[in-house]
């Protein structure tokens, strides 16, 4: 057997290692990403599940933590940055990228913390951060404000774990609402936009 062979032997015996250990979990195997860190955040929104957001395999469909980062990035911006959805002036946000990395798995009925981060600010567009965070104690009663959400120093996020279970990776490009072009976002949106960079 040449090296090139009993490299490939050695590199499938650790592919076949690790899925095989990775099977035995109810999770993925974490990654570095300071992201997943509650600690990265600024700011969060509580997200209460719904009965219809569970499949067969009685957690959260995957199509819906994109449902749920989409709403939570749009209140974000509509109530705390200034969009007018309801403008034939404002630029529109096009979402172009969006995708999810899971260290577990969210279900109904349960109301979760997700965290809303900036990773880059362009010039006319946004890419975001965000995760979604379990309570501690499943199912115990708490007061969230669901209209404005919360800042990283409330102490009702002592209440949700560490580590977010899913981490969403999303970009909006701002197009002109009569080209459909991409175009420069309001200067004044940015300000409050860099207060959502990551904080660790």
């Amino acid at each position: 057997m040449n090296k090139l062979s009993s490299s490939l032997l050695h590199s499938s015996k650790v592919c076949r290692t690790t899925i095989i250990q990775q099977s035995k979990r109810n999770y993925c195997k974490p990654g570095v990403d300071p992201w997943f860190e509650k600690s990265a955040y600024s700011w969060f929104l509580p997200v209460q599940t719904r009965w219809k957001d569970n499949d067969q395999y009685h957690h959260l469909n995957n199509a819906v933590y994109h449902a749920i980062f989409d709403s939570v990035i749009n209140v974000h911006l509509i109530r705390h940055i200034g969009l007018d959805i309801y403008s034939s002036s404002t630029p529109l946000g096009y979402m172009i990228t969006g995708n999810c990395t899971f260290l577990g798995s969210a279900r109904y009925p349960e109301v979760y913390m997700a965290g809303l981060g900036i990773h880059k600010i362009g010039k006319t567009s946004l890419q975001y951060k965000l995760a979604l965070f379990p309570p501690i104690k499943e199912g115990e009663n708490m007061l969230v404000n669901l209209v404005n959400g919360h800042e990283h120093t409330d102490p009702l996020l002592d209440k949700f774990g560490e580590r977010g279970l899913v981490l969403g990776d999303y970009a909006h490009v701002f197009v002109d609402p009569e080209t459909k072009r991409p175009t420069p976002m309001n200067q004044e949106w940015i300000p409050d936009l860099k207060k959502l960079l990551i904080r660790t």
